[in-house]
């Protein structure tokens, strides 16, 4: 029997579509059939609900379509890109700021207008000839758009509703098949309607998930929103209009049972749809923490991706998520198995970008490049901030000696003026920042201290070593001879004078160490630093006995000050006895 089709006994009918959802990839939302049988809709309700003239579409089986929206990016030559703020200025949860704390993102298009297809330069119309794009789905898939793909499914008009809703409950192995058995359709009968760059059709656009950037700066509104809205607000301007009516999503009046047909709800400025809510999309981007840096030891602070790759970034909330959680700036992250297998979720869906390689066979591509390797620059238009309104706001009692960030809460705390607040908050969060910044370079530098001072611990072990062998040369024959005697006994006390000085240096640097990290829990530096000497070899050896020689010191110098401890003890801890018996003796 064909998936979908109408059950007479309506028991047997729930016992086939449950083992089916088992056997068969999907291809109809859970239930579907039964939930709205009597809602229909003409075909083209599932993959443009709401056209404009200016749509740019590609064919599909089964005589559909998929519309996608140009993204321009604003550039002389291949190499410029856009930078814009990405992220949350506001979480309402700190805990979540290294997911969503505000950074740079930065943009860029592979095509120009001469790499598209004639239809879609004509719809261009007046945009900026030295623009480069990328281009986005107006809508998320549907389940009339994956079951004509996927399973050659062609369902005629009137079709039931659920059919023009986003595909939910796959993988992302299967939206990788579905874009595979998209793209080999399209080259098999309708290559020409695909951008391709100029002077070389072997290398064209292809269906793929958008980026994290790619995602995050259409949905803002890309340039169809001015550069100071776009980085100062959390959600591209509304008009007279809620939230709400660009999106589906919970609300404490109303938990949607499950998405909406796509073009619900209003577009955002770029004419793109459902951006928020109704189900969350996947995106190409691997999650990363943000974390902030001051680099390399620049007063300025700025967020960057942390090293550990972990899953991909999900971006736009779901009709189960809360109005906060399906701003542009929120992500989340999914991982692509469990012990399941493929992660699935009724909630997750996604929409195709098309995308292209950066540097395409063609001679006047690699013109451009080589051009734009010699001129590369941008212009970057500074933003204007609008000053809040003057407001009778509480005074407060600033504690010169009390935490930065403590006394700029009692500030916030006082500022009745929404605006100010917000920018406050704003600052604190870039206070807090610095602070951490300024903790994680502090951390850096206290373990570069330990291990300059591990170093200087071998070298006192190095002289000690010295010594020994010089105490072996002169008990070979020939070595009572006074001259030979006198030269090496004065080589004894040359290194007797360099051991003095390494070993005052080193106490110096203790002294630094411990000035600089006050009261510090030094467990954690030492345990990163035994775990780089793991090798079973004389080097890591020595270098173990080193940290726990320089531990006791330093818990000895905490304890009893640097005078409570001796040259003779620091020896008697890195130097043979014997060795250290003929080093006090040397006169």
């Amino acid at each position: 029997m064909r998936r979908g089709a109408v059950c007479e006994n309506i028991s047997r009918c729930l016992v086939l579509l449950a083992l089916l959802t088992l056997l068969c990839p999907p291809a109809l939302p859970q239930a579907a059939a039964l939930r709205r049988q009597d809602e229909k809709l003409a075909a083209d309700k599932a993959w443009n609900p709401r056209p404009d003239p200016d749509d740019l579409t590609l064919p599909m089986p089964c005589d559909g379509r998929m519309v996608f929206r140009p993204v321009a990016v604003p550039g002389k030559n291949p190499l410029y890109d856009k930078k814009f703020i990405m992220g949350v200025h506001a979480a309402a949860d700190p805990t979540r700021e290294k997911y969503e704390r505000v950074r740079d993102g930065h943009v860029g298009g592979p095509f120009t207008r001469e790499d598209m297809p004639a239809p879609w330069r004509v719809k261009l119309g007046g945009q900026p000839s030295e623009n480069f794009y990328y281009f986005i789905a107006k809508y998320e898939v549907t389940w009339w758009q994956w079951n004509a793909v996927m399973n050659g499914q062609c369902l005629k008009a009137p079709i039931p509703k659920e059919m023009a809703e986003p595909v939910s409950g796959i993988s992302w192995f299967e939206m990788q098949e579905f874009m595979r058995n998209y793209m080999l359709w399209l080259l098999a009968g309708h290559k020409e309607t695909l951008p391709m760059y100029k002077g070389n059709d072997k290398d064209i656009a292809y269906p793929r998930l958008p980026t994290e950037e790619e995602w995050e700066f259409a949905a803002r509104g890309g340039l169809n929103v001015p550069e100071e809205s776009r980085n100062q607000e959390d959600f591209h301007p509304l008009g007279e209009l809620e939230r709400a009516d660009f999106g589906v999503f919970s609300t404490r009046d109303k938990i949607p049972a499950g998405p909406a047909p796509i073009g619900s709800r209003h577009p955002n400025p770029l004419k793109l749809y459902d951006m928020a809510g109704n189900v969350k999309e996947l995106t190409q981007s691997s999650f990363r923490f943000s974390i902030p840096d001051m680099g390399n030891g620049e007063k300025t602070v700025a967020p960057r991706p942390h090293g550990s790759v972990g899953g991909l970034v999900v971006k736009g909330g779901s009709f189960r998520s809360g109005e906060e959680d399906v701003l542009p700036g929120k992500r989340e992250e999914t991982a692509l198995f469990n012990e399941s297998g493929p992660v699935k979720s009724r909630e997750l869906g996604f929409r195709l970008a098309l995308g292209g390689i950066n540097t395409p066979a063609s001679a006047e591509r690699m013109k451009q490049l080589r051009l734009a390797e010699r001129s590369l620059g941008e212009k970057r238009a500074a933003g204007q901030t609008i000053p809040p309104p003057a407001l009778a706001d509480s005074p407060v009692k600033i504690d010169p000696s009390g935490e930065l960030t403590a006394e700029l809460n009692k500030i916030i705390q006082a500022t009745a003026s929404p605006v100010a607040r917000g920018n406050l908050e704003q600052y604190r969060r870039m206070v807090t920042d610095y602070e951490n910044a300024v903790e994680r370079r502090e951390d850096a530098e206290i373990l570069s201290g330990l291990r300059s001072l591990l170093y200087h611990v071998e070298g006192q072990r190095n002289a000690g070593a010295r010594f020994s062998y010089l105490n072996l040369i002169m008990q070979q024959p020939g070595a009572d001879n006074p001259a030979v005697r006198e030269r090496n006994r004065q080589s004894m006390r040359d290194w007797r004078t360099v051991l003095n000085n390494m070993t005052n240096n080193y106490k110096e640097g203790l002294s630094h160490l411990l000035k600089k990290a006050r009261d510090r829990d030094f467990s954690s530096y030492f345990a990163q630093l035994r775990s780089e000497y793991t090798t079973d070899d004389l080097y890591s050896r020595h270098m173990i006995e080193n940290l726990a020689a320089l531990e006791k010191h330093l818990r000895k110098v905490r304890l009893r000050s640097l005078d409570g401890l001796s040259k003779e003890d620091i020896w008697r801890d890195v130097i043979q006895e014997k060795t250290l018996k003929s080093i006090m003796e040397i006169k």
